[in-house]
Protein backbone atom coordinates (compact mmCIF):
# COMPACT_ATOMS: atom_id res chain seq x y z
CA UNK A 1 0.00 0.00 0.00
CA UNK A 2 1.54 3.28 -1.09
CA UNK A 3 1.49 6.41 1.07
CA UNK A 4 0.13 9.80 0.07
CA UNK A 5 3.73 11.04 -0.13
CA UNK A 6 4.66 8.20 -2.50
CA UNK A 7 1.64 8.99 -4.67
CA UNK A 8 2.71 12.63 -4.94
CA UNK A 9 6.30 11.66 -5.76
CA UNK A 10 5.22 9.23 -8.46
CA UNK A 11 2.84 11.75 -9.98
CA UNK A 12 5.66 14.29 -10.11
CA UNK A 13 8.01 11.69 -11.62
CA UNK A 14 5.52 10.81 -14.34
CA UNK A 15 5.02 14.49 -15.19
CA UNK A 16 8.79 15.04 -15.29
CA UNK A 17 9.34 11.91 -17.40
CA UNK A 18 6.82 13.10 -19.97
CA UNK A 19 8.34 16.59 -20.08
CA UNK A 20 11.87 15.32 -20.82
CA UNK A 21 10.80 12.38 -23.02
CA UNK A 22 12.26 9.86 -20.57
CA UNK A 23 12.40 6.24 -21.66
CA UNK A 24 11.58 4.82 -18.20
CA UNK A 25 11.03 5.53 -14.53
CA UNK A 26 13.02 3.57 -11.94
CA UNK A 27 11.12 3.77 -8.67
CA UNK A 28 12.70 3.03 -5.29
CA UNK A 29 9.29 3.44 -3.63
CA UNK A 30 6.84 0.72 -2.63
CA UNK A 31 5.13 -0.70 -5.75
CA UNK A 32 1.66 0.66 -6.44
CA UNK A 33 -0.65 1.07 -9.46
CA UNK A 34 0.37 4.12 -11.49
CA UNK A 35 -1.08 5.39 -14.75
CA UNK A 36 1.71 6.45 -17.10
CA UNK A 37 2.68 6.20 -20.73
CA UNK A 38 6.31 5.82 -19.64
CA UNK A 39 7.40 2.30 -18.53
CA UNK A 40 7.85 2.05 -14.75
CA UNK A 41 10.38 -0.38 -13.27
CA UNK A 42 10.21 -0.97 -9.54
CA UNK A 43 13.52 -1.46 -7.78
CA UNK A 44 13.80 -4.00 -4.99
CA UNK A 45 16.14 -2.17 -2.67
CA UNK A 46 16.81 -1.79 1.03
CA UNK A 47 16.40 1.83 2.06
CA UNK A 48 18.17 2.68 5.36
CA UNK A 49 15.82 4.91 7.38
CA UNK A 50 18.82 6.76 8.75
CA UNK A 51 19.54 8.18 5.31
CA UNK A 52 16.71 10.68 5.70
CA UNK A 53 18.60 12.21 8.66
CA UNK A 54 21.74 12.90 6.60
CA UNK A 55 22.64 16.17 4.95
CA UNK A 56 21.69 16.99 1.37
CA UNK A 57 25.12 16.17 -0.07
CA UNK A 58 25.10 12.68 1.48
CA UNK A 59 21.54 12.10 0.27
CA UNK A 60 22.46 13.13 -3.27
CA UNK A 61 25.51 10.84 -3.30
CA UNK A 62 23.39 7.97 -1.98
CA UNK A 63 20.80 8.50 -4.72
CA UNK A 64 23.39 8.87 -7.47
CA UNK A 65 25.16 5.62 -6.51
CA UNK A 66 21.96 3.61 -6.30
CA UNK A 67 20.33 4.98 -9.43
CA UNK A 68 23.57 4.31 -11.33
CA UNK A 69 23.47 0.66 -10.29
CA UNK A 70 19.82 0.49 -11.34
CA UNK A 71 20.51 2.21 -14.69
CA UNK A 72 23.37 -0.23 -15.46
CA UNK A 73 21.07 -3.17 -14.73
CA UNK A 74 18.33 -1.60 -16.86
CA UNK A 75 20.86 -1.28 -19.68
CA UNK A 76 21.90 -4.92 -19.25
CA UNK A 77 18.28 -6.11 -19.22
CA UNK A 78 16.97 -4.04 -22.12
CA UNK A 79 20.19 -3.23 -24.03
CA UNK A 80 18.83 0.32 -24.37
CA UNK A 81 21.92 2.51 -24.80
CA UNK A 82 20.55 6.07 -24.81
CA UNK A 83 17.82 8.20 -23.32
CA UNK A 84 16.87 9.72 -19.98
CA UNK A 85 15.64 7.75 -16.98
CA UNK A 86 13.86 9.19 -13.96
CA UNK A 87 14.93 7.83 -10.56
CA UNK A 88 12.39 8.23 -7.74
CA UNK A 89 13.43 8.01 -4.07
CA UNK A 90 11.47 8.76 -0.87
CA UNK A 91 13.42 12.01 -0.64
CA UNK A 92 14.49 12.90 -4.18
CA UNK A 93 13.75 12.66 -7.90
CA UNK A 94 16.72 12.45 -10.28
CA UNK A 95 17.18 12.56 -14.05
CA UNK A 96 19.85 10.17 -15.31
CA UNK A 97 21.19 9.58 -18.80
CA UNK A 98 21.51 5.90 -19.76
CA UNK A 99 24.56 6.78 -21.84
CA UNK A 100 26.43 7.76 -18.67
CA UNK A 101 25.58 4.44 -17.05
CA UNK A 102 26.57 2.63 -20.25
CA UNK A 103 29.90 4.46 -20.29
CA UNK A 104 30.41 3.45 -16.68
CA UNK A 105 29.90 -0.16 -17.73
CA UNK A 106 31.69 0.29 -21.10
CA UNK A 107 31.57 -3.31 -22.34
CA UNK A 108 33.18 -2.25 -25.62
CA UNK A 109 36.46 -1.48 -23.80
CA UNK A 110 36.92 -5.25 -23.29
CA UNK A 111 36.40 -6.05 -26.97
CA UNK A 112 40.07 -6.95 -27.51
CA UNK A 113 39.52 -9.89 -25.14
CA UNK A 114 35.85 -10.82 -25.43
CA UNK A 115 32.91 -9.65 -27.54
CA UNK A 116 30.49 -7.29 -25.72
CA UNK A 117 27.53 -9.66 -26.13
CA UNK A 118 29.40 -12.47 -24.36
CA UNK A 119 30.53 -10.22 -21.52
CA UNK A 120 26.98 -8.87 -21.33
CA UNK A 121 25.60 -12.39 -20.85
CA UNK A 122 28.19 -13.38 -18.25
CA UNK A 123 27.69 -10.19 -16.26
CA UNK A 124 23.89 -10.52 -16.38
CA UNK A 125 24.19 -14.12 -15.17
CA UNK A 126 26.52 -13.05 -12.34
CA UNK A 127 24.02 -10.41 -11.24
CA UNK A 128 21.23 -12.98 -11.16
CA UNK A 129 23.36 -15.26 -8.98
CA UNK A 130 24.10 -12.32 -6.66
CA UNK A 131 20.41 -11.37 -6.47
CA UNK A 132 18.93 -14.84 -6.09
CA UNK A 133 21.57 -16.94 -4.37
CA UNK A 134 20.71 -20.62 -4.28
CA UNK A 135 18.35 -22.51 -1.99
CA UNK A 136 17.92 -19.52 0.29
CA UNK A 137 21.58 -18.68 0.80
CA UNK A 138 24.11 -16.38 -0.80
CA UNK A 139 26.52 -17.86 -3.33
CA UNK A 140 30.03 -16.73 -4.18
CA UNK A 141 31.63 -17.63 -7.51
CA UNK A 142 33.72 -16.27 -10.38
CA UNK A 143 33.80 -16.39 -14.17
CA UNK A 144 37.11 -16.09 -16.02
CA UNK A 145 36.69 -15.25 -19.72
CA UNK A 146 39.47 -15.45 -22.29
CA UNK A 147 41.46 -17.88 -24.39
CA UNK A 148 40.29 -21.28 -23.21
CA UNK A 149 43.55 -23.19 -23.61
CA UNK A 150 45.58 -20.49 -21.83
CA UNK A 151 43.17 -20.37 -18.91
CA UNK A 152 42.97 -24.16 -18.59
CA UNK A 153 46.76 -24.40 -18.59
CA UNK A 154 46.88 -21.97 -15.65
CA UNK A 155 44.25 -23.73 -13.56
CA UNK A 156 43.33 -27.19 -12.29
CA UNK A 157 40.16 -29.06 -11.35
CA UNK A 158 39.09 -29.13 -7.73
CA UNK A 159 36.41 -31.67 -8.64
CA UNK A 160 35.34 -33.60 -11.72
CA UNK A 161 34.54 -31.08 -14.45
CA UNK A 162 30.74 -31.05 -14.90
CA UNK A 163 31.12 -29.54 -18.41
CA UNK A 164 33.52 -32.14 -19.78
CA UNK A 165 32.20 -33.98 -22.84
CA UNK A 166 29.04 -31.92 -23.27
CA UNK A 167 27.99 -30.40 -26.62
CA UNK A 168 28.69 -26.70 -27.06
CA UNK A 169 24.97 -25.96 -27.19
CA UNK A 170 24.57 -26.65 -23.46
CA UNK A 171 27.74 -24.70 -22.61
CA UNK A 172 26.86 -21.44 -24.36
CA UNK A 173 26.67 -18.66 -21.75
CA UNK A 174 24.58 -16.57 -24.15
CA UNK A 175 21.72 -19.08 -23.94
CA UNK A 176 19.58 -18.31 -20.87
CA UNK A 177 18.27 -21.89 -20.90
CA UNK A 178 21.74 -22.93 -19.71
CA UNK A 179 21.82 -20.56 -16.76
CA UNK A 180 19.99 -22.76 -14.26
CA UNK A 181 22.72 -25.39 -14.42
CA UNK A 182 25.35 -22.66 -14.04
CA UNK A 183 23.59 -21.38 -10.93
CA UNK A 184 23.60 -24.91 -9.52
CA UNK A 185 27.31 -25.41 -10.24
CA UNK A 186 28.06 -21.95 -8.77
CA UNK A 187 27.73 -23.57 -5.34
CA UNK A 188 30.91 -25.55 -6.02
CA UNK A 189 34.34 -24.36 -4.95
CA UNK A 190 36.45 -22.86 -7.69
CA UNK A 191 35.63 -20.79 -10.77
CA UNK A 192 34.06 -21.13 -14.21
CA UNK A 193 36.26 -20.93 -17.31
CA UNK A 194 34.54 -19.34 -20.32
CA UNK A 195 36.19 -19.15 -23.73
CA UNK A 196 36.28 -15.88 -25.64
CA UNK A 197 33.74 -17.53 -27.98
CA UNK A 198 31.27 -17.71 -25.08
CA UNK A 199 31.40 -21.40 -24.12
CA UNK A 200 31.79 -22.64 -20.55
CA UNK A 201 34.50 -25.30 -20.65
CA UNK A 202 34.95 -25.92 -16.93
CA UNK A 203 33.48 -25.34 -13.48
CA UNK A 204 34.98 -26.08 -10.06
CA UNK A 205 38.37 -24.89 -11.31
CA UNK A 206 41.20 -23.54 -9.15
CA UNK A 207 43.37 -20.76 -10.57
CA UNK A 208 47.13 -21.29 -10.55
CA UNK A 209 48.39 -17.73 -10.38
CA UNK A 210 50.81 -15.92 -8.08
CA UNK A 211 48.89 -13.15 -6.35
CA UNK A 212 51.99 -11.40 -5.01
CA UNK A 213 51.85 -7.75 -5.95
CA UNK A 214 48.07 -7.72 -6.39
CA UNK A 215 46.52 -4.90 -4.39
CA UNK A 216 42.84 -5.17 -3.49
CA UNK A 217 40.65 -3.57 -0.80
CA UNK A 218 40.83 -5.29 2.56
CA UNK A 219 38.23 -7.96 3.18
CA UNK A 220 38.35 -9.56 -0.27
CA UNK A 221 39.21 -13.25 -0.16
CA UNK A 222 41.14 -15.80 -2.17
CA UNK A 223 38.67 -15.94 -5.06
CA UNK A 224 39.09 -12.22 -5.70
CA UNK A 225 42.87 -12.39 -5.34
CA UNK A 226 43.10 -15.30 -7.79
CA UNK A 227 40.80 -13.55 -10.25
CA UNK A 228 42.81 -10.34 -10.10
CA UNK A 229 46.07 -12.28 -10.48
CA UNK A 230 44.99 -14.27 -13.55
CA UNK A 231 43.66 -11.14 -15.26
CA UNK A 232 47.03 -9.50 -14.63
CA UNK A 233 49.00 -12.42 -16.05
CA UNK A 234 46.78 -13.45 -18.97
CA UNK A 235 44.58 -11.36 -21.32
CA UNK A 236 41.23 -12.21 -19.75
CA UNK A 237 38.29 -10.69 -17.89
CA UNK A 238 37.19 -11.86 -14.46
CA UNK A 239 33.73 -11.45 -12.90
CA UNK A 240 33.33 -12.26 -9.22
CA UNK A 241 30.23 -12.63 -7.07
CA UNK A 242 30.86 -12.08 -3.35
CA UNK A 243 29.18 -14.54 -1.03
CA UNK A 244 29.19 -11.91 1.71
CA UNK A 245 27.59 -8.71 0.54
CA UNK A 246 26.59 -9.91 -2.91
CA UNK A 247 28.81 -7.46 -4.76
CA UNK A 248 29.58 -8.17 -8.40
CA UNK A 249 33.02 -7.03 -9.56
CA UNK A 250 34.68 -6.98 -12.97
CA UNK A 251 38.48 -7.37 -13.16
CA UNK A 252 40.95 -6.67 -15.92
CA UNK A 253 44.76 -6.26 -15.83
CA UNK A 254 44.77 -7.15 -12.14
CA UNK A 255 42.47 -4.25 -11.25
CA UNK A 256 38.80 -4.10 -10.29
CA UNK A 257 37.18 -2.00 -13.03
CA UNK A 258 33.55 -2.12 -11.93
CA UNK A 259 31.54 -2.85 -8.77
CA UNK A 260 27.77 -3.38 -8.67
CA UNK A 261 25.72 -3.81 -5.49
CA UNK A 262 23.21 -6.64 -5.66
CA UNK A 263 20.84 -5.10 -3.10
CA UNK A 264 19.80 -2.85 -5.97
CA UNK A 265 17.68 -5.27 -8.03
CA UNK A 266 15.06 -4.55 -10.68
CA UNK A 267 11.77 -6.36 -10.16
CA UNK A 268 10.68 -8.48 -13.12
Amino acid sequence: MSSRKDDVLMAAAVELAESVDAIAILSFLDPAPVEADVPIVWVKEYQPDLMIKRNMQELLLFCEQHVLDAVVQYHLRTEVSSGKIIGVFPFAILIYDVGEGKDYLDLASYRDIVAPEILHSALSLALEIAHEGREGRNVGTAFIIGDGSSLLSRSHQAILNPYAGHPLSVCDVRNRENWESVKEFAQLDGVFIITKEGYIVAAGRYIDADARGVILPSGLGGRHMATAAITRDVPCVGITVSESGGLVRVFRDGVCRLTLRSEVALKR
